[in-house]
């Protein structure tokens, strides 16, 4: 005896190819006379995916990928084995917050303030807008990508400039998790430019002193190795 009848001879419908009513997808079937099919539905949120919806997550709920209408959510990707929940997760890189998403500037890009993980990253804001628009503020306490230095104030003549740039005779340090730089002033025989590796700016870790102030030449006007650049030596204390 047929569990149902809708009319074909297709799976994937609710009724298979042998006219069995594919209840392990969720559906169920009735109606049918002698001159009309079965009639074979899921309901949206019931974790099965029916032929006229995009997504089934098994709930109602809207803003987890899959909406209380099973669509497919803008800023999502979901997939879905056969028979099975709908598993959703937020496309990084698209333009658009949702999830777990920090921020989003449609990019996969690092060090322009939101990560290639869509996370904001250190001394920086992102604010709602979609896509992300991340600004850093000089003066916060927070290096970011663009400053040399960022001591938490807008004072001259401490190390760090009110334009979050070091100061001539000063050397400032690039903390290794995200937080405030710390500047030191330097000593006469430790100065930048001297052509001498020594003291400080052996301590804070500079690198190099080609003797002169001048940048792209491997050693930058703070005494710090350039991209592209091997430091081969030089003398120390």
């Amino acid at each position: 005896m047929e569990g149902c009848d809708d009319g074909d001879s297709e799976s994937g419908d609710g009724c298979s190819s042998t006219c069995e009513v594919e209840t392990d997808c969720g559906y169920t079937c009735t109606g049918g006379t002698p001159t009309t099919g079965d009639e074979c539905t899921s309901s949206c949120g019931d974790g099965y995916l029916a032929p006229d919806e995009t997504c089934d997550d098994g709930n109602n709920n809207d803003g987890d990928g899959c909406s209380s209408i099973c669509s497919i959510e803008q800023g999502w990707e979901c997939s879905t084995p056969a028979c099975d929940l709908t598993t959703c997760n937020p496309v990084c890189g698209d333009g658009f917050v949702v999830g777990d998403e920090q921020c989003d500037d449609q990019a996969l890009d690092s060090d322009d303030g939101c990560s290639s993980t869509c996370v904001v990253e250190c001394g920086f804001d992102c604010g709602t807008a979609e896509p992300s628009v991340c600004e850093f503020t000089c003066g916060e306490g927070y290096l970011a990508s663009d400053e040399i230095c960022d001591d938490g104030n807008s004072d001259d003549g401490d190390g760090c400039s009110s334009t979050c740039s070091e100061e001539p005779g000063y050397q400032c340090d690039a903390p290794i998790e995200c937080g405030a730089s710390a500047c030191v002033q330097l000593t006469g025989d430790e100065m930048c430019g001297d052509g001498l590796t020594l003291g400080a700016e052996v301590e804070m870790v500079i690198f190099c002193d080609d003797g002169n102030n001048v940048g792209g030449d491997g050693c930058s006007p703070s005494c710090r190795v350039e991209g592209g650049y091997e430091y081969t030596g030089g003398t120390s204390n």
